[in-house]
């Protein structure tokens, strides 16, 4: 059968658009598919790293509550055994621990109880008259089963904690620790053991805001043991299942029906699991599917009606918008087409303009964006010094007090305030200062550090006084100063005088501060893990290396990699730390 030429041009042009339609229909759905479900996986990451942060935020404060309590010297003079007190002495004693421990739950709302048990059995807790229960108490499932593993510290499973003679319960995860007193370190036998109860709803609190678009939300501990469970049935994954993927880090685990976003950012290995069911995810995708093929086949009928006389004005606009495209697609963002059709075309035309101005704000605003969040970080990387320092010298200060040297605490605490005051700024951002402004500060550290470690060493100073107009970034001398002083001169017994010399070399518009002690120096291997740490931002550094990888980041941040830090030591040999910057002065 012969067909007429418009026949097959029409049936041509119905094949090409029916196969155009559905094939496009089919990517815009596997790739709308793909947009959603990335966006879902990166939302859940991001809820559910918010969920693990108000977690681990718990987890830490109990831990620190645990540290105060552990370290009270008070507590534990009052736990220390005592044959000769009286009854009353006795009951009176018992009284101060309790109100000792029921400070700690008045400021920590989260914490319903507090109970220590000493070595000898003996319980206190800031629940008076709850004796006998807590004979019971420690006999559960819970606090056994932690005390044959014999972990320490641990968190327990949930449990309930009875109160007002067994009127009422409160669900409660423990935090037991088990420790030596510090006032009778000598006795073996001196083991006590403190249980924090926390309510359980701090925990779940943040998972329950979380459960609307989930399937199931579980988390779990270690031992995968299930913590929290929104549904009363047992997650269609278990952990064993994706056990394999936590340690890559993938952070999701899917299969045909659902996809499983976990976090194990939490402490003692804790897992938060969010389960999506991909029935739902994709519901209102599958509705637009259904919408797009009716679209197609009203499409095919018009098609038939109209396609001859209108083909030809239709092909020149899209070739007209598909070259616009084309160039965009090369990075040309100055595109603006005109196409004044009065029917879809020109809303195309119009969307599309829109769409480049929309994409060139958003490139200008992601420049914008990185720039602050680069910012962010450095203010971060400056924010490691100033507390670790002023941690360490409150502790010497606590020391001296304990000690009567209050004479020299009050000359400690003076020169303190003397470093802040120098260091920091409230309405002052800047990140630069005068190298004479970092000497101040060290000759202010040392003087605090002469009071605690008098006689032990000395600092020598050889920098040309027409280089204390050098611009430098803030805190870059002290804290490599302290690192040669705690972990160079005063980690061991040295018979000779410590010494600490500074010396700055100027070569070719670069200036080099070089800061050297005769202290016992490294071993090839400690050497070797230091400059790993240093070459390396994204791991954490021990303690020796915290104040250097600082430095570091923040010198090479302003100046460019060629600038930075060099380390050369040897055992028994010293260390010599060498910072590298460009002479700039000020104007």
């Amino acid at each position: 059968m012969k067909w007429k030429i418009k026949s097959k041009l029409i049936f041509i042009t119905f094949c090409i658009v029916s196969i155009s339609l559905l094939c496009s229909g089919s990517i815009t759905y596997y790739y709308v598919t793909g947009i959603i479900r990335e966006q879902s996986i990166q939302d859940s990451q991001a809820k559910l790293s918010q969920n693990s942060f108000q977690i681990k935020r718990i987890q830490e404060r109990t831990e620190k509550i645990a540290e105060y309590i552990i370290s009270d010297n008070d507590i534990q003079s009052l736990l220390k055994t005592n044959d000769l007190l009286t009854m009353e002495q006795d009951y009176f004693k018992k009284k101060a621990i309790e109100e000792r421990l029921r400070k700690f739950t008045a400021l920590n709302d989260f914490i319903t109880n507090v109970l220590i048990v000493r070595a000898d059995g003996e319980m206190f807790s800031n629940n008076s008259g709850y004796e006998n229960y807590f004979e019971s108490y420690l006999q559960e499932m819970w606090f056994t089963e932690l005390a044959a593993e014999g972990g320490n510290p641990w968190f327990s499973t949930p449990h309930p904690f009875y109160y007002e003679n067994g009127k009422g319960y409160l669900p409660t995860v423990s935090y037991v620790v088990r420790y030596r007193s510090i006032v009778e370190p000598d006795d073996p036998g001196a083991l006590h053991t403190l249980i924090i109860d926390i309510k359980y709803s701090e925990f779940t609190a943040a998972l329950q805001q979380s459960l609307g678009q989930y399937e199931q939300m579980v988390l779990l501990n270690s031992d995968r043991v299930i913590l929290y469970n929104s549904k009363e049935t047992d997650p269609p994954f278990m952990p064993d299942n994706i056990e394999h993927e936590i340690a890559p880090g993938k952070g999701y685990w899917e299969d045909q029906q659902y996809i499983v976003i976990y976090n194990q950012s939490m402490l003692k290995g804790w897992l938060q699991m969010a389960i999506l069911s991909k029935a739902n995810l994709f519901a209102k995708i599958n509705t637009i599917l259904f919408l797009f093929v009716a679209v197609i086949l009203s499409s095919l009928i018009l098609i038939f009606s109209v396609m001859t006389p209108t083909i030809s004005r239709i092909t020149r606009p899209i070739s007209r918008m598909v070259s616009a495209m084309k160039r965009v697609s090369d990075g040309d963002l100055n595109m603006n087409i005109s196409i004044r059709t009065g029917d879809e075309l020109e809303i195309l035309a119009n969307g599309f303009n829109r769409m480049i101005a929309e994409l060139k704000e958003h490139v200008r605003s992601s420049i914008e964006s990185e720039k602050i969040k680069r910012r962010m970080q450095l203010e971060l990387l400056m924010a490691q010094i100033n507390p670790h320092f002023i941690y360490n010298t409150l502790n010497t200060v606590i020391y001296l007090s304990h000690a009567n040297r209050n004479r020299e605490a009050e000359q400690m605490t003076q020169a303190l305030i003397g470093i802040l005051q120098d260091s920091v700024h409230k309405e002052d951002r800047s990140f630069f200062t005068r190298l004479a402004d970092e000497i101040r500060i060290v000759e202010k550290y040392v003087e605090i550090q002469q009071c605690r470690y008098p006689c032990r060493f000395q600092l020598e100073w050889n920098i040309d006084q027409r280089l204390y107009d050098l611009v430098v970034p803030k805190m870059i001398l002290q804290p490599v100063v302290e690192n040669a002083l705690f972990h160079g001169i005063c980690s061991v017994y040295m018979e000779e005088m410590g010494r600490i010399q500074i010396q700055a070399v100027q070569t070719e518009g670069t200036v080099e501060i070089h800061i050297v002690d005769n202290g016992k120096g490294m071993t090839f291997e400690q050497l070797a893990s230091l400059c790993d740490m240093q070459s390396d931002s994204t791991g954490s550094p021990e303690r020796r290396g915290i104040g250097l990888a600082n430095v570091r980041e923040r010198i090479r941040y302003h100046y460019g990699k060629e600038y930075g830090i060099d380390i050369e030591s040897g055992q028994g040999q010293g260390t010599r730390v060498i910072l590298r910057i460009p002479q700039v002065t000020v104007q």
